[in-house]
């Protein structure tokens, strides 16, 4: 099966009717999500320093940064308005995908949706296709993937960034099949920077990415059709375990796959995120004093040992890679949703420390990525909780917590700006919304 002639030929033939209402509910969800996430973080060094790049580059004035406002190439905006959203780490997840695909599409979206003049609606429609091929893409390279050390945030996510600025500049379906094949040989982006500015750095790479693949295509570059599937292609160099779900090609239009969407409501990486849950449904029942627990244990599946389990961390963005560290942090009654808990300081606080050295991380592969136990020893007591991240969540208590969460990091008036431009997403242009980002 030809893939890269399979997402391109999907991604060219999709109309806006051609999405559910549950698909449309989630990305507006997502893109909410998104800008609160993304305005929180415009004075985050990463956000500064590759804007700062990006405007010293003196490019055309087609999009704006959303960290000064300044007019730059849609590729530059793209590449920093997609970092300044994976900044905080605190962008939508999903476990097939195996990585963050708004932190890349949207960003492609805003910024190449400025520069054509283009609607909320045709924002969406290209979004929407983008995220539902990415997605599909990760979970063809899935955890052998991402284990052999490759950001899929970064790699898969160029993938689904083509695919909407395919659909935003109107390539034919020859176009964007050449597109794909062309981002293959340029989606790169490895787990080791983890903790760094080189995480969030990967989702404005790969946004940049897909502007760049398609608009060279629309020029008429060639590149092979095959790109991600032939010998030697970006999935047998990339770590493929050779295997293709069905779910993963199957179906395409009729059954959608990104609405698993998953929300982070903790500032922290989503590895982290099933045992925290575990963890305050137990501080709900238990009323824990941090001086007489003997031993905090979290069971939890082997693979994200090598992405959240720095054990003595140093600074506030490896905080939020830190099994250890981010229990303490709970136990002592910190704010796991709240940006400033992430600070160097809290690092070094003795305290905090003296908890975060009777924590065990232990390997469990009976247990998905989604799942966590934890087991709590205080005094006489063994306490234990599971926690499963896949656990359908109703969409209006879904709905209360994305705003709760908006508001909390946009205002009560931006959030609701942005709700009513998706609401009223045909009769609104992009502008609008990145003059509210801007503002």
């Amino acid at each position: 099966m030809s893939i890269t002639k399979l997402f391109g030929s999907y991604g060219f033939n999709t109309q806006l009717n051609s999405f559910n209402d549950e698909m449309k509910f989630f990305a507006k969800m997502s893109i909410l999500d998104w800008c609160g996430v993304a305005y929180a973080a415009k004075k985050e060094p990463v956000s500064k320093i590759v804007s700062e790049m990006v405007k010293e580059e003196n490019g055309v004035n087609q999009a704006r940064l959303i960290t000064t406002g300044h007019r730059v190439s849609s590729r530059g905006a793209a590449l920093a308005n997609g970092a300044t959203g994976h900044a905080l780490d605190y962008d939508d997840t999903h476990f097939l995908f195996v990585g963050h695909p708004t932190a890349s599409a949207l960003p492609t979206a805003l910024a190449l949706g400025e520069e054509l003049g283009s609607s909320l609606e045709e924002l969406l429609l290209a979004y929407m296709t983008g995220v539902e091929v990415s997605t599909r893409i990760g979970h063809i390279l899935g955890y052998s993937h991402y284990n052999a050390g490759f950001h899929q945030t970064a790699t898969t996510g160029s993938f689904g960034s083509t695919i909407v600025a395919s659909k935003l500049l109107n390539l034919s379906e020859d176009e964007t099949i050449n597109a794909l094949g062309l981002v293959s040989t340029r989606a790169s982006g490895i787990k080791s920077q983890f903790g760094t500015m080189g995480k969030p750095y990967h989702a404005g790479m790969a946004a940049s990415n897909g502007i760049e693949a398609a608009k060279l295509s629309k020029l008429g570059f060639v590149s092979r059709e095959d790109g991600m599937e032939c010998d030697q292609g970006f999935f047998l160099t990339h770590g493929w375990d050779k295997k293709l779900p069905n779910r993963a090609v199957e179906n395409l239009g009729a059954d959608f796959l990104f609405p698993e969407i998953k929300y982070k409501f903790h500032a922290c990486c989503h590895g982290l995120h099933s045992f925290l849950e575990a963890l305050e449904e137990l501080k709900q029942e238990n009323n824990f004093n941090p001086d007489t627990i003997e031993e905090i244990a979290i069971e939890t599946n082997p693979s994200w040992l090598k992405v959240c389990n720095i054990e003595k961390p140093k600074t506030g963005l490896e905080a939020k890679f830190s099994y250890k560290l981010t229990a303490a942090m709970s136990i002592y009654g910190k704010d796991t949703a709240d940006l400033d808990t992430y600070c160097d300081e809290v690092c070094f606080d003795d305290n905090m420390n003296g908890i975060r050295d009777r924590v065990k991380v232990i390997p469990n592969d009976k247990l998905t990525n989604t799942q966590s136990l934890i087991s709590i020893k205080d005094g006489s007591k063994d306490i234990k909780n599971k926690h499963d991240l896949s656990d359908k969540i109703d969409q209006k208590i879904l709905e209360t917590k994305i705003l709760n969460k908006s508001v909390s990091l946009l205002s009560k008036i931006k959030s609701n700006e942005i709700s009513s431009m998706l609401n009223s997403a045909s009769k609104t242009k992009v502008d609008a919304l990145v003059d509210c980002l801007v503002s």
